[in-house]
């Protein structure tokens, strides 16, 4: 009975190890046909990520190339823009210059035709306020009103002449008038009016500004007609001249020269700007013996100063230095050892006056007054009349024996 036991054990334990050995058999062919697949596999996958990188690689260096093609054209047209940004630059520039250019002939136009086209505008603005100064029987000179309080700038000349003022406005009424203040050295009278008209009055403009070339305007009573008016343009400024009036001959300064026509009468009309402002006084012309077609007005800047004086204190002090000078000639400049006719010399001067108190001599050469040069004694006494009082300061430069010196002095009151 063991027997079979055991044989039927071994029966069975062959049979389990022929299927075992079967069953291994087969697994082992199928990891050897799954290994197989698994190899060429990798084989493919490999061959598939060699053939995707040499693509990329491909695909890269087409990019690269792209890039670069890019760049170069992006550099090339920051180039172009660059250069186009110059050339915008430069046009813009011209543009602007082209502009500045217009700008100045519109306003040379403007100013040509306010002076020369539009006359008879500044006529109609300025007319009313001109008046003819007379005696009662004559046209004696012309005035214009300065303010609402009826006060009328003529010429010195003109009201000493006078014992008994009126004046005759713009509208044809008569009004009496009474001298407010003269000042013989400027030649400048103020007028006040008995009965004040309802007029607007005339404005000072600044004569400083005032360039040779530039275009004027004077409106006055010539040979006793009513409000004349005559155009020209300044010729020089700064003028000092010796003027024959009937009382005698003055040296007046802060002379502006002018070519427009005056006569007899026009003494004390306004002369005037583009805009119709007052940049000076009428008082005298050459000769016509001597030439003709130059006359003189005093700036605007010294008949504001005197003005203001003879309204509110009824006299104006002229200042003074005290001394007496001429203009330095080529020769004496020559002498000197000087290169320029710039400059004045002194002659003379007054003891215990300005110019001696300080030092200076003669024979100096005075060649600036507070920094401003000195060209002539015209630009000395004008710079007095139109910017220095009696009792200012004033710096003085001087040369003496080739040595450049600055002097102080205090400036006093013109005697009369």
């Amino acid at each position: 009975m063991l027997n079979k036991v055991i044989t039927g054990l071994l029966v069975f334990l062959v049979v389990l190890s022929g299927s075992l050995g079967a069953y291994a058999y087969r697994l082992n062919q199928q990891i050897t046909d799954l290994g197989e697949q698994l190899s060429s596999s990798q084989s493919e996958q490999a061959a598939l990520i060699s053939a995707v990188t040499d693509e990329l690689t491909a695909f890269r260096g087409e990019a690269l190339n792209a890039i670069d093609r890019l760049q170069g054209g992006i550099d090339k047209n920051i180039g172009e823009i660059a250069t186009l940004g110059e050339a915008i630059d430069e046009n813009v520039a011209g543009i602007d210059s082209v502009r500045g250019e217009i700008a100045a002939v519109k306003d040379t136009s403007a100013e040509l035709s306010q002076s020369v086209l539009q006359a008879s505008k500044i006529y109609q603005a300025a007319s009313q306020a001109i008046v003819r100064v007379t005696d009662g029987e004559t046209v004696v000179g012309s005035g214009f009103i300065i303010d609402g309080a009826g006060h009328v700038v003529t010429a010195h000349h003109v009201a000493e002449s006078i014992t008994k003022i009126r004046v005759i406005l713009a509208n044809g009424d008569i009004s009496a008038a009474t001298v407010t203040g003269s000042s013989q050295f400027s030649d400048i009278a103020v007028l006040t009016l008995a009965d004040v008209p309802a007029v607007q009055p005339l404005n000072f403009a600044d004569s400083a500004t005032l360039l040779v070339g530039q275009p004027v305007v004077t409106i006055g009573s010539p040979f006793n007609l009513t409000a004349t008016l005559t155009s020209g343009v300044v010729s020089q400024l700064n003028g000092f001249i010796e003027v024959e009036y009937s009382s005698g001959s003055r040296w007046v300064a802060s002379l502006i020269q002018f070519d427009a026509p005056v006569n007899p009468g026009n003494s004390g009309s306004p002369l005037l700007n583009s805009r119709g402002e007052v940049i000076g006084m009428v008082i005298a012309r050459i000769d016509p013996e001597e030439g003709d077609g130059v006359s003189h007005a005093i700036s605007s800047n010294k008949l504001r100063r005197v003005t203001t004086s003879l309204i509110s204190q009824g006299t104006f002090d002229y200042p003074w230095l005290g001394v007496e000078v001429i203009d330095l000639t080529p020769q004496e400049a020559q002498n000197r050892g000087l290169d320029t006719m710039n400059g004045i010399v002194v002659m003379t001067v007054s003891a215990a006056g300005p110019a001696d108190a300080a030092g200076i001599k003669g024979g100096d050469i005075m060649v600036a007054i507070d920094g401003k040069e000195l060209r002539n004694v015209g630009g000395l006494t004008s710079y007095l009349g139109e910017y220095k009082s009696p009792g200012g300061r004033a710096t003085i430069t001087i040369i003496r024996d080739k040595t450049k010196l600055e002097l102080s002095l205090t400036v006093g009151s013109q005697p009369s």
